[in-house]
């Protein structure tokens, strides 16, 4: 996995090119970290009026579709977005357009797996349990660079009896679980693609591990990660929040009305 050395701005001849050039642009956007800055607490997290208002004027644009692809429940990133013309989808891009459902006995392990982790929550008061339904996520955000290693090894313990049934995502604040069935960003954004328009540019924008599949996936499309150099399928970076949103505004001029 290469480290996107590549800033955006400084190769943006290169970018605005293939944007001019696109009959059609799918725009994917995560949430937390990318369009809204880092919160510890989830419920903290909103979307700035001027980021809304470039989010919106390019979803009004022919040439362009827009999504939302989020770790949040769908209905959670809807509200806090706010967005007409946005297609949201939550939980890493499963809970959307199909309804949500794993095996039985994949439910009745990871109840055993939201076990473990209030467990480990309940020792330690920088950490603790969102409960998503079909996914599990330990926030860590205070927590001390020890306590965040010990986390990770426990939990890795537990999953690893379980033959990759689930998958366990260790994130800058967060630690997550989710059953394998469902999926990764990567399938999701294949099958949004197949759905919208295979010859739609796709552009992804993501600021996690989380997002490295989607990254992965889309080879030939524009895929930007978010925050400092780090190793990434991404072939290029933003700093920050600010920068996203001067790309999008960057975008929005290239497309025209």
């Amino acid at each position: 996995m290469p480290v996107a050395t590549r800033h955006l701005f400084s190769c943006w001849n290169e970018v605005a090119q293939r944007i001019r050039r696109a009959s059609a642009i799918a725009l994917f956007l995560d949430f937390d970290g990318t369009l809204s800055p880092l919160c510890p607490r989830p419920e903290d997290v909103h979307l700035s009026g001027a980021t809304r208002n470039v989010v919106a004027t390019l979803a009004r644009k022919s040439r362009i579709r827009v999504w939302v692809i989020s770790g949040r429940r769908r209905a959670d990133v809807r509200d806090r977005s706010r967005i007409g013309g946005v297609q949201y989808l939550g939980l890493h891009g499963w809970e959307g357009r199909q309804e949500l459902s794993i095996e039985e006995e994949t439910r009745r392990l990871l109840d055993s797996l939201k076990a473990r982790a209030r467990q480990i929550v309940q020792r330690n008061s920088t950490t603790w349990l969102e409960d998503k339904g079909v996914v599990a996520t330990i926030h860590h955000a205070k927590a001390s660079v020890a306590d965040v290693t010990h986390l990770r090894q426990e939990m890795t313990c537990a999953l690893q009896p379980l033959n990759g049934r689930f998958r366990g995502i260790a994130g800058e604040r967060s630690f997550e679980i989710m059953p394998s069935e469902l999926g990764d960003k990567g399938t999701a954004v294949r099958h949004e693609l197949a759905i919208a328009s295979r010859a739609a540019l796709p552009v992804f924008v993501g600021d996690d591990a989380v997002d490295e599949p989607a990254f992965a996936a889309l080879t030939n499309g524009i895929t930007i990660r978010v925050g400092r150099p780090s190793f990434t399928h991404a072939r290029f970076r933003l700093a920050g929040v600010k920068q996203v949103r001067m790309f999008l505004e960057r975008l929005n001029r290239e497309v025209g009305s």
